[in-house]
């Protein structure tokens, strides 16, 4: 379930991507949605699902970018396994914690990424500090708004669920 869950969301993303580079170019460099679905995964706590959700959406993200391949694969692998490991160790319920979550992981792909690009390039491109903080704001909103639509959702199941229990149990 927590697969089909993460391919689910993990499409549903590529497509407002899709939508959103064709409606505003500039889209890329202000949301990343790939990074919203992998914390979300992570915070899960598996750390096994955390590396190996970051691979998958860094595989995503290198295809789509046409950068270096692997620059992406290497960064959002690196942030599924922190925040599975932080997820472990921290109790991460209230808004605050979850939005600083999502905003310290989009800043450690972007440095994870400025790293690599000045190892593999001789004169990289730097990423520009205002388009970092939004994309950080950004994914802290975006992310925030994913965790609560996902417990709004399980409370109506587990809701939905006990009722047809209860209905069950008197016939």
């Amino acid at each position: 379930m927590r697969f089909l869950r993460f391919l689910l969301a993990l499409a549903a993303a590529l497509l407002v991507h899709l939508v959103g580079v064709r409606v505003w170019p500039e889209f890329p460099r202000a949301v990343d949605l790939f990074l919203v679905v992998l914390v979300y995964e992570a915070l899960d706590g598996n750390t096994l699902a955390g590396l190996l959700a970051g691979v998958a959406v860094g595989a995503l993200e290198d295809t789509l970018t046409g950068a270096l391949f692997g620059l992406f694969g290497c960064a959002d692998t690196v942030v599924g396994y922190a925040t599975a490991r932080l997820a472990q160790r921290v109790v991460i319920q209230r808004a605050p914690g979850i939005m600083l979550v999502f905003l310290a992981a989009s800043v450690v792909q972007q440095l994870v990424l400025t790293v690599l690009a000045l190892l593999f390039f001789p004169d990289p491109p730097m990423p520009d500090p205002l388009w970092v903080a939004v994309r950080a704001a950004t994914s802290a909103v975006v992310g925030l708004f994913m965790i609560l639509a996902g417990r709004q959702g399980r409370a109506r199941y587990e809701t939905w669920r006990r009722g047809r229990v209860g209905r069950l149990h008197w016939r």
